[in-house]
């Protein structure tokens, strides 16, 4: 029997991992209502027609072998102009491009972290992270996300938790999967933090363009005037609605303080020869095309959030707050009825066909009574879910 590394029994990712209980179901000739996953291809979105034009005119008429380890030049060149125009002083020498920001966030702690070491993670947060620490036999300490206080983070309790193993705070601003928007105050404190005790700052701005409300401020922009290294993870699979294209990118901010690291990401990328070559074509358009896409894209999110949000208010049981970006809602559970969060899902999966996640596979607490709603669906869709999911509740 070929047995496994160990490393890989400590390695969970709720979001797919859950997606075998909602297979068998389907395999029974049941169909499932998926809300788990932020694909909005899945729904009835699609990219926005110029940037897939520019990716099939690549693959017919342009350079689509081996990119460069760090990305195409246009492309380094057109996230450089993007962040120096927001703010950040950038040179394409300070970006590169990778497959989605999940792998750039894969070659960053992978970079950092020795085995024992600590990165600070928000709880609830986005599971890749808390995944990849434990595949590298780092440590995720967690600070928690204030429901009561519309989810947002105690820079007192971050404070709390640095010791001499730490070696980074991962910002994710605006938050998944709670949707919410971290004050820019905030931030600068958290910034000031790493600062004092010479940590980097890992921001996950992947849902930034995708607020309902005033957008943050990057922390690629906000550490200009308080000097914390900061390195931005970025990606078009959410903005652009192209999540299977692997469009992704991380970009170094205060570089001069993070040189061996961003020689150790370096190597780490030219270990996997590149990222998708034909997509980042994609990036300059994106970066520099009209920007009417994108507002449509918002006004039709803000109405399915708020169609979302009421339909859970009318649930007993069920409460939420609103989100200000993003598409997902964190919905508490007002009795689990001596369940788990996960066989909380579990049983709503059973007996209505309707997938979520459980917040404790965000980093939530089990018994907190927490899980992830994506409301990407058109109100159809969605209608059928809520209903199902009324009608659960009514009988559990």
């Amino acid at each position: 029997m070929i047995t496994p590394s160990t490393r890989t029994a400590q390695f969970h990712y709720a979001i797919r991992n859950i997606v075998t209980s909602a297979e068998a179901i389907e395999r029974s000739g049941r169909e499932v209502i998926y809300l788990n996953i932020g694909d909005p291809q899945v729904f009835d979105f699609h990219p926005p027609a110029e940037i897939v034009e520019v990716v099939q005119r690549a693959l017919k008429e342009r350079f689509t072998g081996y990119a460069h380890s760090s990305g195409l030049q246009e492309a380094k060149l057109s996230i450089a102009n993007y962040a120096s125009n927001l703010g950040a002083l950038t040179t394409p020498n300070e970006v590169i491009v990778t497959s989605g920001a999940s792998e750039a966030a894969d070659l960053v702690l992978t970079a950092l972290l020795n085995e024992g070491e600590e990165a600070l993670l928000p709880a609830p947060g986005y599971p890749i992270y808390p995944a990849i620490t434990a595949k590298l036999g780092a440590v995720a300490r967690y600070y928690k996300l204030d429901q009561a206080n519309n989810w947002q983070p105690s820079v007192d309790e971050i404070a709390s938790l640095i010791n001499e193993r730490t070696r980074a705070i991962i910002l994710i601003n605006p938050n998944n999967p709670t949707g919410s928007i971290t004050p820019d105050e905030t931030t600068n404190q958290i910034l000031s933090l790493a600062a004092q005790h010479n940590l980097v700052v890992i921001s996950d701005e992947v849902y930034r363009e995708l607020c309902f409300v005033t957008p943050p401020t990057p922390a690629s922009v906000l550490t200009e005037q308080i000097g914390a290294p900061v390195i931005t993870l970025e990606s078009l699979s959410k903005t652009h609605l192209i999540p299977g294209w692997r469009v992704g990118w991380m970009r170094f901010s205060q570089p001069e303080k993070m040189r061996d690291l961003i020689t150790a990401i370096t190597r780490l990328a030219s270990g996997r020869l590149c990222s998708p070559t034909p997509t980042q074509y994609a990036i300059k358009p994106a970066l520099e095309g009209d920007r009417r896409f994108m507002n449509s894209l918002v006004s039709d999110l803000k109405k399915r959030r708020d169609f979302a949000v009421a339909q859970i208010a009318s649930i007993k049981g069920l409460s939420c707050t609103t989100p200000d970006a993003a598409f997902y809602l964190m919905v508490k559970v007002a009795d689990l009825g001596g369940r788990t969060d996960e066989e909380f899902v579990l049983e709503l999966l059973s007996k209505t066909a309707v997938l979520v996640v459980h917040g404790s596979g965000f980093g939530c607490d089990p018994s907190a009574g927490y899980f992830r709603l994506v409301y990407l669906a058109n109100e159809e869709v969605l209608s059928a879910a809520m209903n199902n999911i009324q009608g659960f509740m009514h009988t559990k």
